[in-house]
């Protein structure tokens, strides 16, 4: 944010608190009667968002919020913001935005312990978005930035891995109703896709020349490569041929781009037809348990994954027991000691001793 000169005249580019730009005229074509301006013109908008942070009421914030989420978000994260927020309110209702503090989002999480049974991971994932809404006000500049990491989350265990044996996948595949689900199967079962990911994969993201496909995940630096398999090939090849636009998964013949609820439901009655209940999700578990089992290197799973951290592949290491057995047993061998009996005799320590 500054001042810029177009043409004769002075102008500022100011981000508001909804974070839009403004390109506003300073109406002068001097450049330090410009610069007085622009500070005036700061000063002003100080004071309105400083009398917004002490008026704003936590029911008008909450119209800004629902607004801003339904229209960025999807219906499933729109549900997990409000039930985070219907239980802050059962703990406390809060009349101003800046009435939500750390210590108030302590109390609600206590409250949750105590009085509503929750497990630790649904409280840890209440108090996630309860932060998240609170990140939002600043960002707005609604309310002054505060310290919530001061909020520890609860300690959860690690749960065991569920996935599917090879039979089970051969199942599911054999009830899918045409060659896009089947495909969006092996997506997960043989390449580990998340189910964003099978959303979002395009075809120019499909290398039949060198086998594999590229990820990345809203393009950050976490991009990967995943060989694959022959039947995954196959049944892309295959999709390929009835292509409408260059997203792989579509529904429909009119090409309809598929969200990720989509998938979810969908795929959910197709598991049900046949008799293997599952979820999306378990099919990425599949595909790395199955790597894991056949010995393929954690590090080398992780990066298949797109994990960021090896320690997130390590919820894998369970399956690896006969592994490390296969590791010890091919150690090296020593040959047995070929010492006489009399000699080790000799080299025993002494027991006796002089008078």
């Amino acid at each position: 944010m500054g001042i810029t000169k177009v043409g004769k005249i002075y102008y500022t580019n100011y981000r508001d608190a909804d974070s839009f730009r403004s390109h506003i005229s300073l109406h002068t074509k001097n450049k330090i009667v410009a610069q007085r301006r622009f500070k005036d013109l700061l000063h002003q908008k100080a004071v309105i968002r400083e009398r917004i942070v002490i008026n704003i009421t936590w029911d008008d914030f909450k119209i800004k919020l629902y607004h801003y989420i339904k229209k960025k978000d999807n219906g499933y994260t729109f549900a997990r913001f409000k039930r985070a927020i219907r239980y802050l309110e059962d703990a406390y209702k809060p009349r101003f935005l800046r009435d939500v503090t750390p210590d108030l989002l302590q109390r609600a999480k206590e409250h949750m312990i105590i009085h509503k049974g929750l497990k630790n991971r649904s409280i840890n994932d209440v108090v996630s978005y309860l932060k998240a809404t609170m990140h939002l006000a600043e960002n707005w500049q609604l309310v002054h930035k505060q310290d919530w990491t001061v909020i520890k989350r609860l300690r959860t265990s690690k749960g065991r891995i569920v996935f599917h044996t090879p039979e089970e996948v051969d199942k599911i595949l054999n009830a899918c109703p045409n060659d896009m689900w089947r495909l969006i199967v092996l997506l997960g079962a043989d390449a580990g896709l998340r189910r964003g990911e099978i959303s979002e994969l395009r075809w120019q993201d499909v290398d039949f020349q060198n086998n594999q496909l590229y990820i990345a995940p809203n393009k950050t630096i976490y991009h990967r490569f995943v060989p694959m398999t022959e039947a995954l090939r196959n049944t892309l090849e295959i999709v390929k041929k009835n292509a409408i636009n260059e997203f792989v998964i579509n529904a429909g013949q009119y090409g309809t781009h598929v969200s990720k609820e989509y998938l979810t439901k969908s795929y959910r009655l197709i598991t049900r037809a046949a008799g293997v209940p599952s979820f999306l999700h378990k099919l990425r578990h599949t595909f790395a348990s199955h790597l894991v089992q056949n010995g393929v290197d954690l590090y080398v799973v992780s990066k298949l994954l797109g994990h960021s951290s090896i320690k997130m592949t390590e919820i894998y290491a369970h399956l690896l027991p006969d592994n490390f057995q296969k590791a010890v047993m091919n150690l090296p061998t020593h040959e047995e000691p070929t010492l006489a009996l009399e000699d080790n005799m000799q080299m025993q320590p002494s027991t006796q001793t002089n008078n």
